[in-house]
């Protein structure tokens, strides 16, 4: 059995032909709502209410309603229902039947068909229940002229539901909400009622309001309300009463902004807008109108949105509020794409778009739902909905869902199709061998899109007809198709290769897979075969049975293949490729053979046809209307049967088409159509097909048709602001463009076309949208229709606009002069006829016949009507608003015609500064009445008020009064000026106002401070000084200076400032910065600054600090050892900020770390370098050295790294110190020796030799090594009387080394006393236990001595004897120290050894002493005493100010003096030392009290100190003198001298930190004052009372008798003080006394003055050696004092030149006194010496001599310097003072006089205390 695979394509296309046909071409649609239900709707119970929702789709999609939790809306009988339609009904109840459930819920519209599902918005239900209310009326009262609102107060239960529908003005005037009123009266549109400019005849109006219920539609109205009209007079400042915070309206609506401001006179306002970078004012235009209180916007944008400002104000004031305008633009929500078919496996992506007005919206709510339920958040990228992979599940319909904050809700829809996707087996059969007899299953499964067919063959054919085949086939809820074949009973003929074939539109799979039954082979019967020439023909054998051994094919007799186009396959089918239809049509035979030779045969014939071939062919081009056209179908070849058919784009063709087929014979088709119309146009398909083949060809067809109306235009009216759709559609092929044109003249004239623009709209259907239509929109409109087909087609139409009057502002202004003629005139627009009326006020109108001073004219115009009215001999009662109204049969509208009627302005008033700067004024003034004539401007005059100078006036000019102000500028800073205001009208002008004073503000410096200079004056210090700035560019009182400074290496531009005061009036300054970078440049600028601010910087100025020794050590300090006597030590520089100076060189000072009794003083060395690397040689061997390094400059040494210790190595030892050799038997010696003294290592053994000697032969020589702790060795066994010798050696790890002496003794029998043991001196710690050796050889008596005296058993209360000879000596002391000698004798011989105890103890106190004190450091000298037979360690420094906590300092054991620093200034020090060695720590010296330099503050004389003023007092605080210690603080008071000595002091500071000076104002001129003044340092208080007399009122000095008085006072004051007269008694007392003890010891002092003077040469050379390197020796030295100390061990005082004091203080005891008693600090009986010296400056780096006390500089002090203007008058005459000092530092010692006598050359002074 054969078959060809092309017949089998065509049996299965047939077969789908007529199986799959129907869900192949099927059109599918989603749903999509027709009408979607509002997102909220109310009804009352009374009515009802319903929603509709209709939907479209294919198929037709089905309406159902949902609850919000998605639970489906059910009928309920005589409450709810749901028509067939879609429509949900609620129908009316009764109040009893109400469910909140059913009529206050949320439903939602759910439309569904095959496709997907879509869900409506939510829609908010709302039932109310009907309910009586009743409304009243809420008056805001308000004043004459002004604005009053009526409102309409509504119950809160039914407010949202009503509105105010009208007012009515009694008896039956009704008010209609408007955008602007009709000038009197104005509903808004919110419902209040406002009347305009309030009369006292408005208060007998009465009014009443009508409310609707917009449900309902009931009217329910108030009852009558009267106006309160409050009368004010004078001038009341605006209040906004009222105002709209918010007003929400939709776009294109009409939005009104109200603010209502209460105020005498009536409030004028103004509007600003503030949504731009700043306010902007608003104007009116044709959508916006200024109606004052109110801003009425018409069909608003949302451009308009955003935030108002109002403004009300008159002469008294303003007031304003701020006003929120929301628009609500419409959104458009739309899916792109809103159709998408994607492939199974591939990815979907919606995007949604939000825009309004075309513009996209950004930032809002968006929620995508599919098929009615709501997706989760992932997926989701922004607006973007991505489904990746995309299934069969994920086909169907999406929503996009935006939400916005006011609750409405815009939704689009989706259609998300699946693409043709070509059939997958997801299942198949296997391969399966039986035997006959069982049933089979072969099951296949396949998924494709659309949804594939499956087909089974049996070796190519379709499956046996009978009764044991059964085929199934079903469809998943997936989509995926299943398909079984079921054999009941199977049997050998039923073998062969099944195959299911999955095919749809999309491709085609297949599997085939064998049955084999056990059998004979079988052979089925296999129709004919038809081939496709030029393809391929596969011939299969379908043989049954198994196993089959062999298939041949024969044809003719021949078995193929004969041919090379023939080929038998390996599973025995035959492939011929290609098909010719000559040579291989025939009989074909296949047959086929089993291992047993069992066989079977079959043939079958095989025909060849040839497919169809169509020859190209096409409709010729420009055909048209009513033309006729043919074309020819001509098959070129293919075998018959042929059949041609015609498909027109797809269908055949309708018999409606009138298209002619012809055959012109079987293998020619003619198409013709005699008559072509619109309808011809498409796409014809000629196919041809015979049972090889079907073949299609198609041309196109398009017939061209002219354009033609669908929807002509034609003429429109329209009323003005409303919108208009002007419709134009056409037809034709190609489809027609349409243009709209616009005449820019009458009908014939010239057309422009219309583009796109705001309010302008050119829609997709052809259609013009014209919004907010003005009248510039009237005219002529052409739509041109054009495809190119004829000349187009086109239709003029005509756009009428009609308009409601309107004028071209709201209002305008008429002045005329009193007396005159009032002309005015209003011209208004709009469609006639125009009917104008004239009324005054807004309420009464004006007619000429019962008035003789008006006259009424109008005439027309080409826009409208213009109007005039004339009123005659006006005065100020015709003064007021005039109302033109102008109303047609679409409107009415009105303008203002304010009326002034002009008189001759009266002054200004209330002028006031409202804003001073430092060279502008803003002046503001108020007008003194309103309505009595017209200013057309202010003359603003004004001058200096310099009262030694007037000036002329300056004049400026002011046109704008309705502000009232005026701004002057160019004007000079801190100067006064005088100011007037002139009201100029059209009558003249008035007088000037009163005039202001007014003092300009002060404004920054202009100039920088002049002559910059920086000098050093340490290592951390400069003084900066300077000049003020010219006096010119001060611009006000210079307050101080702002001193900046930075390092000139750091590349920093920012400057450290400092700031200090000034002395108001520009004084030269200076400052002494401390605190710098040693050794540093600086770049330092100034700035002076006044009460606004700081000036200009001056020009930069640079200086260095000085020299200084380095702030830190070398770092990275390394040693390491070369040799037993070398080390090398290597270092880094000290990091670079902290060398302070140019580095000379390193020191390294190294020691040796030994533990003698007493270092000698040389062990310390030192060595100087240049290099970072030093090899120390000549060192000891195998000892541990301190290593430290320093850095020096050209100023000393600088800090000193911390001590690193270092190890010289090993070397050999030196020679034991001593040996001894005794006999201890006839045979044996006793060898004994010393350690040697320079071990030079750690001794790990020692070598003992002996050597034997008869006479001068050595017999034998040997060499014994012996641990290194064991220092003897006995010798046994020797010959008797021979001659022994030994010598020892030690040795190391390096080697061995130095022999010691050689010992020799001979053998005896006689054994004399011999010790054996060694002496020498012996050194141990007090309080603990000593050993002292004395073992002996003999059996010798022992005896112990202690210098010559012997020492018995006992006789020691801590000695002990024992038997073995030694002497032990238990809790040493010192007198236990000295010579122990242990003498021994046995008859035969005697021996002696002596030991030297040396017992160590804590030292003694050091001496103590003072050499030179400071006001912040005291340099302290002392001598160490006793130092207990042990080195010293160190010194502990204890010291602490009076009443202070004691601090300690631990010191070098190498030092002898200290400097301490950083003390305070005029302090007294308790200063004591101990020192410490390795047994403990001595008794702490003699305290010393020691007073660091400077004292209280001193006295100032008052002329320096005072300058009075009129009216104010200038002290000068930098004339203070601070005697040393820096000033703190001042406390100043003072008062008014008067006959009353208990008058109140008036107290100006009780903290005035110092200062260069400062001003006492608010004097009286020509009063006598007293002044008490208190200045406060560390070292005490000083207080003075000065007088003063201010000058008089014009700056002359105060009248004689003023001053005399003053001086009279004065000394009534200090003697009526009891307090002050009693020291001053005392002071002169003393100073008597004073004067007697110096001239005693004035003439003892002659003699010794000249030793003395040497005395202090000695003194001043050994300071400053001691010192050159020290920091003091920079600074100035001052003065210090020493107690005596008390001497130990019968010392002297020091003679030498260190030893004294240069300011020295002793105490010299009463007669009979002992000069040795030590001095604790008590005042009794103590006289104090004290001598001070300073020399003059010998050389660089000497100390300065210290200046006079009345003229030191300190470092807080400030350079006193005569000042020209305060020294033009005598001061002396208006200033007198008495001081009083008291000092409260404890310890001082009061002076009551002071004598100095200086010594010539050497300047040595000595003072008595």
């Amino acid at each position: 059995m054969w078959i060809s695979s092309r017949f089998f394509v065509i049996f299965l296309l047939l077969h789908l032909d007529t199986t799959c046909s129907e869900p192949f071409e099927a059109h599918l649609r989603g749903p999509g709502f027709v009408m979607e239900p509002p997102g909220r709707v109310e009804f009352s119970n009374s009515s009802g209410g319903w929603l509709d929702c209709s939907a479209s789709g294919s198929p037709q999609p089905t309406v159902d309603w949902v609850h919000a939790d998605g639970s489906a809306v059910t009928e309920i009988h005589g409450v709810r229902r749901v028509l067939r339609n879609g429509t949900l009904v609620l129908m009316p109840f009764a109040a009893a039947a109400y469910h909140q459930d059913v009529h206050n819920t949320i439903y939602r519209c759910i439309a569904s068909n095959s496709v997907g599902r879509i869900v409506s918005r939510d829609v908010q239900v709302r039932a109310v229940v009907a309910q009586a209310y009743k409304v009243d009326v809420e008056v805001l009262s308000a004043s004459r002229g002004c604005t009053a609102i009526l409102r309409c107060v509504v119950p809160t239960f039914v407010k949202e539901l009503v509105r105010v529908v009208s007012w009515v003005h009694e008896p039956a005037i009704y008010i209609y909400p408007s955008l602007q009123g009709d000038g009197k009266f104005h509903l808004l549109p919110t419902g209040e009622l406002l009347i305009h400019n309030l009369q006292e005849s408005d208060e007998s109006q009465s009014f009443r309001c009508r409310s609707m219920h917009r449900l309902t539609r009931q009217v329910v109205v108030s009852s009558p309300t009267r106006l309160r009209i409050n009368s004010h007079r004078g001038i009341i400042s605006p209040s906004v009463v009222e105002h709209t915070a918010h007003v929400q309206v939709s776009q294109d609506e009409g939005a009104v902004l109200l603010c209502v401001a209460q105020g005498c006179p009536s409030p004028e306002y103004s509007w600003y807008t503030h949504n731009g970078a700043g306010p902007l004012p608003v104007l009116s235009g044709p959508r916006v109108r200024l109606l004052g209180p109110i801003l009425a916007i018409e069909a608003v944008t949302g451009e308009d949105s955003g935030v108002y400002k109002c403004t009300a104000g008159n002469v008294g004031g303003e007031a304003s509020a701020e006003l929120r305008l929301t628009v609500a633009t419409p959104i458009q929500v739309e899916i792109s794409p809103n159709v998408l078919s994607v492939h199974m496996g591939g990815t979907a992506e919606f995007r949604c778009l939000v825009t309004s007005n075309g513009s996209p919206v950004g930032m809002q709510n968006i929620l995508w739902y599919k098929d009615g339920r709501q997706l989760p958040s992932s997926g989701r990228v922004e607006d973007t909905l991505v489904v990746p992979r995309v299934s069969r599940e994920n086909r169907g319909m999406y929503q996009c869902v935006v939400r916005r904050p006011e609750g409405d809700t815009f939704q689009a829809t989706a259609e998300l199709q699946l693409g043709d996707a070509p059939p997958v087996l997801l299942y198949s059969f296997i391969e399966q061998t039986l035997q006959p007899g069982p049933a089979v299953s072969l099951k296949c499964s396949a998924a494709g899109n659309p949804t594939p067919q499956i087909s089974w063959t049996l070796d190519g054919f379709p499956l046996p007809s009978n009764g044991r085949f059964m085929i199934g086939q079903y469809i998943t809820v997936h989509g995926d198709v299943i398909s079984h074949v079921n054999i009941s009973h199977v049997m050998v003929e039923d073998g062969g290769e099944y195959a299911c074939n999955a095919e749809n539109r999309a491709g085609r799979v297949q599997h085939a897979a064998r049955l084999n039954i056990y059998g004979l082979p079988y052979i089925r019967l296999i129709p004919k075969v038809t081939a496709v020439s030029g393809e391929t023909l596969n011939l299969k054998c379908p043989v049954a049975g198994y196993p089959i051994e062999e298939i041949h094919w024969e044809r003719g007799g021949r078995e193929l293949p004969d041919d090379i186009r023939q080929r038998v396959q390996p599973d025995g089918s035959l492939t011929i490729s290609p098909v010719q239809k000559n040579s291989d049509s025939g009989v074909y035979t296949c047959w086929a053979r089993n291992k047993q030779g069992h066989s079977a045969r079959r043939s079958g014939e095989v025909t060849v046809i040839v497919p169809p071939s169509i020859e190209p062919f096409a409709f010729q081009e420009g055909l048209a209307e009513g033309m006729r056209t043919r074309t020819v179908c001509g098959v070129s070849r293919g075998d018959p049967p042929l059949k041609l058919i015609w498909l027109k784009d797809g269908d055949p063709l309708p018999d409606l088409l009138g298209a002619n087929v012809t055959m012109l014979d079987q293998y020619s088709s003619l198409l013709s159509i005699p008559s072509l119309s619109a309808t011809h146009s498409g796409e014809y398909t000629c196919v041809a097909k015979n049972p090889a083949a079907e073949i299609k060809y198609t041309a196109l067809l398009q017939v061209k048709v002219p354009p033609r109306w669908i929807v002509e235009p034609v003429d429109a009216n329209v009323e003005r602001n409303r919108h208009i759709m002007l419709h134009c559609q056409a037809q034709g092929v190609p489809t027609p463009s349409i243009v709209w044109k616009k005449a820019t003249g009458s009908k014939s004239g010239e057309y422009e076309e219309v583009r796109e623009r705001p309010f302008t709209k050119l829609l997709g259907n052809g259609s013009l949208l014209l919004q907010h239509v003005k009248e510039d929109r009237e005219g002529f409109y052409l739509c041109q229709a054009n495809n190119g087909i004829g000349t187009g087609i086109g239709k003029v139409i005509q756009l009428k606009v009609n308009s409601s009057p309107y004028f071209s502002s709201t209002s305008r202004s008429v002045m005329v002069k009193k007396g005159d003629t009032a002309l005015l005139q209003c011209a208004v627009s709009g469609d006639k006829p125009i009917n104008i009326v004239w009324m005054r006020s807004g309420k009464n109108t004006l007619n000429p016949s019962t008035n003789y001073k008006i006259s009424v004219k109008q005439e027309a115009t080409p826009d409208g009507v213009s109007a005039e009215l004339q009123i005659r001999t006006v005065d100020a009662t015709d003064s007021g608003p005039y109302f033109c109204r102008a109303s047609n049969l679409y409107g009415n509208d009105q303008q203002l015609v304010q009326l002034q009627v002009q008189e001759p302005p009266l002054p200004p008033s209330v002028l006031e500064a409202a804003m001073i700067s430092s060279r502008s004024v803003n002046l503001k003034w108020q007008p003194k009445s309103l309505g009595t004539g017209d200013v057309t401007k202010y003359l603003v005059e004004f001058r200096e008020a310099d009262p030694l100078f007037v000036e002329q006036w300056q004049q400026i000019e002011v046109k704008d009064p309705p502000h009232f102000n005026a701004l002057i500028e160019n004007l000079k800073p801190a100067t006064r000026y005088a100011f007037r205001v002139i009201a100029e009208g059209s009558a003249g002008r008035s007088a000037p106002s009163q005039e202001l004073i007014v003092r300009t503000e002060p404004q920054r410096p202009a100039g920088p401070p002049l002559s910059l200079s920086a000098r050093p004056l340490s290592s951390t210090e400069l003084l900066i000084s300077w000049v003020a700035p010219l006096p010119e560019l001060r611009h006000g009182d210079i307050q101080g200076y702002n001193v900046g400074y930075k390092l000139s290496s750091s590349g920093n531009t920012v400057y450290n400032f400092t700031s200090i005061s000034g002395d108001g009036d520009g004084g030269n300054g200076e400052l002494l910065l401390s605190g710098l970078a040693k050794f540093a440049r600086y770049t330092v600028v100034v700035q002076a600054f006044n009460q606004v601010g700081p000036g200009p910087l001056s020009e930069p100025t640079a200086a260095q600090t000085m020299e200084d020794v380095p702030s830190r050590p070398p770092e990275d300090v390394r040693c390491a050892a070369l040799s037993s006597q070398s080390l090398q030590v290597s270092w880094q520089p000290p990091p670079i900020y902290h060398t302070n100076g140019l580095l000379q060189g390193y020191k390294l000072i190294f020691e040796p770390i030994i533990d003698d009794i007493q270092p000698s003083k040389d062990e310390v060395e030192s060595r100087k370098t240049t290099a970072l690397t030093m090899v120390l040689t000549g060192l000891r061997k195998y000892t541990n050295y301190s290593i430290q390094v320093l850095a020096h400059t050209r100023m000393g040494d600088g800090a000193v790294s911390k001590p690193l210790f270092c190890h010289s190595e090993e070397d050999v030892p030196e020679a034991p110190a001593d040996i001894k050799v005794v006999s201890s038997s006839s045979q044996s010696l006793y060898i004994s020796w010393l350690a040697p003294t320079e071990p030079n290592g750690v001794i790990t053994k020692y070598s003992l030799y002996t050597r034997v000697v008869n006479g001068r032969e050595e017999l034998n020589n040997e060499k014994r090594s012996l641990p290194s702790q064991q220092a003897y060795y006995e010798a046994k066994g020797l010959h008797p009387h021979m001659e022994y010798q030994f010598w020892v050696t030690a040795s190391t790890r390096v080697g061995e080394g130095k022999s010691s002496r050689v010992s020799s003794q001979i053998t005896t029998n006689r054994v004399p006393a011999r010790i054996i043991s060694f002496g020498g001196p012996v050194v141990r710690p007090w309080r603990s236990t000593v050993t002292l050796p004395c073992t002996a050889v003999g059996k010798p008596k022992r005896e112990w001595f202690k210098g010559d005296v012997a020492l018995r058993q006992g006789g020691l209360h801590n000695s002990q004897m024992l038997d073995s000879g030694d002497l032990i000596i238990s809790s040493l002391q010192l007198a236990d120290g000295g010579n122990y000698s242990c003498q021994v004798d046995n008859g035969i011989g005697t021996d002696r050894l002596t030991h030297t105890l040396l017992v160590q103890v804590p030292p003694t106190s050091p001496t103590l002493y003072v050499t030179s004190a400071t006001s912040s450091s005291i340099l302290m000298h002392w001598k160490c005493g006793f130092t207990g037979n042990a080195p010293i360690t160190g010194y502990t420094l204890f010291y602490r100010r009076t009443n202070g906590n004691t601090d300690e300092m631990q010191l070098s054991r190498h030092a002898s003096s200290h400097e301490l620093k950083g003390l305070v200034c005029g302090s007294t020090y308790q200063i004591h030392m101990s020192a410490q060695n390795k047994v403990g720590t001595s008794p702490t010296s003699t305290t010393l009290h020691v007073r660091t330099q400077g004292q209280s503050p001193g006295h100032p004389a008052s002329t320096a100190l005072l300058a009075p003023n009129s009216t104010s007092l200038l002290v000068r605080l930098h004339s203070w003198p601070d005697n040393g210690c820096p000033l703190l603080y001042f406390v100043l008071q003072y008062r008014a001298v008067t006959e009353d000595p208990d008058a109140e002091w008036v107290l100006v500071s009780n903290a005035l930190k110092p200062q260069r000076r400062i001003v006492v104002n608010n004097l009286r001129p020509s009063t006598l004052y007293q002044l008490r003044m208190e200045a406060h340092n560390v070292a005490g208080i000083s207080q003075a009372d000065f007088s003063f007399v201010t000058l008089t009122k014009d700056g002359d000095p105060p009248p004689p008798e003023i001053m005399h008085r003053g001086h009279r006072g004065h000394t009534t004051v200090i003697l009526g003080n009891i307090n002050l007269l009693i020291p001053s008694v005392a002071a002169v007392s003393g100073l008597i006394c004073t004067i007697i003890m110096v001239i005693v010891c004035y003439r003892h002092m002659l003699k010794n003055a000249q030793p003395l003077a040497e005395q202090a040469n000695h003194i001043q050379k050994e300071s400053l050696e001691n010192r050159a390197n020290s920091e003091a020796a920079q600074r100035e030295r001052y003065y210090a004092t020493i107690h005596k100390v008390s001497m130990q061990n019968n010392d002297k005082i020091p003679e030498t030149s260190e030893d004294i004091s240069p300011y020295a203080t002793f105490q010299l005891s009463e007669a009979g006194g002992n000069m040795s008693q030590p001095h604790h600090g008590g005042p009794a009986n103590t006289l104090l010496h004290s001598f001070m010296y300073h020399e003059r400056a010998l050389a660089e780096g000497c100390s300065s001599p210290p200046p006079a006390a009345s003229k030191n500089r300190r470092r807080h002090s400030r350079k006193t310097e005569p000042e020209s203007e305060e020294s033009e008058s005598d001061q002396d005459q208006l200033t007198s003072s008495r001081t009083e000092s008291s000092n409260q530092h404890e310890g001082k010692i009061k002076h009551n006089s002071r004598l100095i006598q200086h010594f010539p050359n050497h300047n040595i002074s000595i003072t008595y205390l």
